[in-house]
């Protein structure tokens, strides 16, 4: 796997209920992509009925904690989730293997220096290296390497 960043890809740190991940910037991509087993992270038992109702069956089990992982259980289920992420449809979009799939769409509540952002999100299996990837809707209402 070639984990070299392009002039036209940068990682982000963005920040969703304190905590901080690293999401792929990529311009060439015109729709945010999200990984399932991000969303997996975030999910609540209230969101599972909601997501199995919506027919997100993948991200329909938070990953058990894993002690190599610097998240202490107790905080991590203390966070209130409900209104990170929800189902909002599903549309035709390019994915992150160059194809042309029919994907869920999530919006995600996150910040990014300090600003927050609702973006919306199509979940796709095929985004590997990182957790998501920015597209250039939102490169373009960022300051970024312009």
């Amino acid at each position: 796997m070639d984990m070299t960043i392009r002039n036209d890809e940068i990682e982000v740190f963005i920040q969703v209920k304190g905590l901080g991940f690293t999401f792929l910037l990529d311009k060439r991509m015109k729709h945010n992509l999200i990984s399932p087993t991000f969303l997996a992270f975030f999910k609540t038992d209230k969101q599972k009925d909601s997501l199995l109702n919506n027919g997100i069956g993948e991200v329909n089990v938070k990953p058990k904690y894993n002690p190599s992982l610097p998240f202490l259980p107790a905080y991590v289920d203390s966070i209130s989730l409900e209104d990170t992420f929800h189902y909002v449809g599903k549309k035709v979009v390019w994915c992150s293997d160059n194809k042309f799939r029919e994907r869920k769409a999530v919006k995600l509540n996150f910040e990014y220096e300090g600003h927050p952002y609702s973006e919306l999100f199509f979940v796709d299996k095929s985004v590997e290296e990182n957790y998501a990837i920015l597209g250039s809707t939102f490169w373009s209402k960022c300051d970024i390497l312009k």
